[in-house]
């Protein structure tokens, strides 16, 4: 009776304070508190319901002004709301549940750990030494650790197979409503992307979404066991191809080649050849289908004319265009800048973004970030890797599949892109990436510790346990299995 009367209250406070933000407050921030509340009860009480609104939101969210700085606006996501607010309730909700882990162990936690040390030790010292603008840099730290929080509270909430299915049933949904607004924009722009990129949208980012949720497909694919499941997944892929060549995302074309050599490389199914052929009939069709736009996309790489002011580049004899040339001469430029600064370089955002992430990397943290991000990565893979091998979930195996080639293809693609601080590729990226290193505890049959027992619930199955052990019954000695 307490407990009602206090959330009574509870309710009555927040709808005052709500009531009167809206009222006083210009703008757009009063929904976002009343999202960010409704998000914190939901992750509170039902924390996998709260990520599936999160995996919606992850590419159909749009932005939201909430102030700006000298000369740029202050813009967000919904998401990145719903992220930090979820992360709060999760803390919240392990001090409420004693037994429950904030941060589940994983074979990465020692390296994001010391990943995270080296970009803020980096930051921090950008920002004392003028290099570095504070808020700007605030941002984009925020940005990084959101990644790390979405890993967190999906290892800890992933605790029933059942969590598999419904993750997935919501990725591919929102995949295939990204889909069918990527390829409505066809004829109408020059190059597609995918809701809410703004005017001018980012097709870069829609590839390699596409490329990682690609693999996905094709590792379930090849281990799911219903046919009409597998003949799902197949028309996902098919139908993805043309609003993927509409990108036109050079990096993203080259990142799908090694993302498809890994699902053959790394695949234990009986469904490689089928791989293969698909793969040939997607090769003719393009043969025979291609779009101009693309043909011309691919070989202006080769064939642009040079600028009087970028010095051309060669690559295995063909003369690259002034675009790739000039992006080759700026990542020379900042190797030479980062060997001022070589162990923690500079700081994030302490010199303009260039296109390669690892390029950015070193220079913004140094040495020690740069082997610090890269052993997330390997520990990553080869985890993933090992899970591929002993899952024995049908499910789980082709996720694991899917993300370790997607994973090949994400690596490809970041030589070009600042691809690992890409929200919209790296949210699913890390989301799928906890639901698979979740999997060893589910198999080896742990109750989840986040979702322990009642304590009334929990002293009655102790007497329980008790009284038939006194009565020298229970599993093992002939009595009732009371569990």
């Amino acid at each position: 009776m307490v407990g009602a009367l206090l959330a009574f209250a509870a309710v009555i406070l927040i709808g005052l304070f709500l009531g009167k933000m809206i009222v006083t407050t210009p703008g757009q921030m009063p929904l976002l508190l009343l999202v960010a509340t409704v998000m914190f009860v939901v992750t509170f009480l039902k924390a996998d319901v709260a990520l599936i609104f999160l995996i919606i939101a992850m590419l159909l969210s749009p932005e939201v002004s909430i102030g700006s700085v000298p000369k740029r606006e202050i813009v967000i996501r919904i998401e990145d709301i719903l992220i930090i607010v979820m992360g709060m309730a999760w803390c919240a909700r392990s001090a409420v549940r004693k037994g429950m882990e904030v941060f589940p162990r994983t074979p990465l936690n020692l390296w994001i750990a010391i990943y995270c040390a080296c970009f803020l030790v980096a930051t921090s010292q950008g920002i004392i030494a003028g290099q570095v603008n504070p808020t700007k840099a605030s941002f984009y730290v925020l940005k990084y650790l959101e990644y790390f929080i979405i890993f967190f509270i999906v290892s800890s909430a992933t605790y029933r197979k059942e969590h598999y299915r419904m993750y997935l049933v919501a990725f591919f949904l929102t995949f295939m409503v990204v889909n069918v607004f990527a390829a409505s924009q066809i004829g109408h722009v020059d190059r597609v992307s995918a809701p809410f990129e703004g005017t001018k949208g980012e097709p870069n980012t829609l590839g390699g979404y596409q490329v990682l949720m690609m693999c996905v497909a094709a590792g379930l694919f090849c281990h799911l066991r219903s046919w009409r499941l597998r003949l799902l997944m197949a028309g996902i892929i098919f139908f993805t191809f043309w609003p993927f060549m509409h990108t036109l995302s050079r990096a993203s074309y080259v990142a799908s080649a090694p993302a498809f050599l890994a699902l053959i490389v790394y695949n234990r199914s009986r469904r490689r050849g089928t791989l293969i052929m698909a793969a040939c009939v997607l090769v003719l069709l393009g043969a025979f289908f291609l779009p101009d736009s693309v043909k011309d996309r691919v070989m202006y790489t080769f064939n642009a004319r040079p600028q009087a002011d970028i010095t051309p580049v060669k690559f295995l004899g063909y003369q690259l265009d002034p675009s790739a040339s000039a992006r080759w001469w700026d990542w020379w430029s900042a190797v030479d800048y980062w060997r001022e600064q070589p162990f923690f370089g500079y700081g994030l955002t302490a010199k303009a973004f260039l296109d390669s992430q690892y390029v950015n990397n070193l220079v913004e943290t140094g040495a020690a970030g740069f082997l610090a991000f890269a052993m997330v990565i390997w520990m990553l893979h080869r985890s993933v890797a090992r899970i591929y091998r002993t899952a024995d979930d049908d499910v789980v195996r082709g996720l694991a599949l899917g993300f370790l080639a997607g994973n090949v293809g994400i690596l490809v693609h970041a030589l070009t892109a600042n691809t690992f601080i890409l929200i919209r590729v790296m949210e699913p990226y890390w989301f799928m990436a906890a639901m698979i290193l979740a999997w060893p505890r589910i198999a080896e049959g742990l109750e989840a510790v986040n979702e322990p027992p009642e304590p009334a619930l929990a002293g009655r199955r102790r007497n329980i346990d008790m009284l038939l052990r006194d009565s020298g019954g229970g599993p093992g000695k002939g009595g009732t299995d009371a569990t």
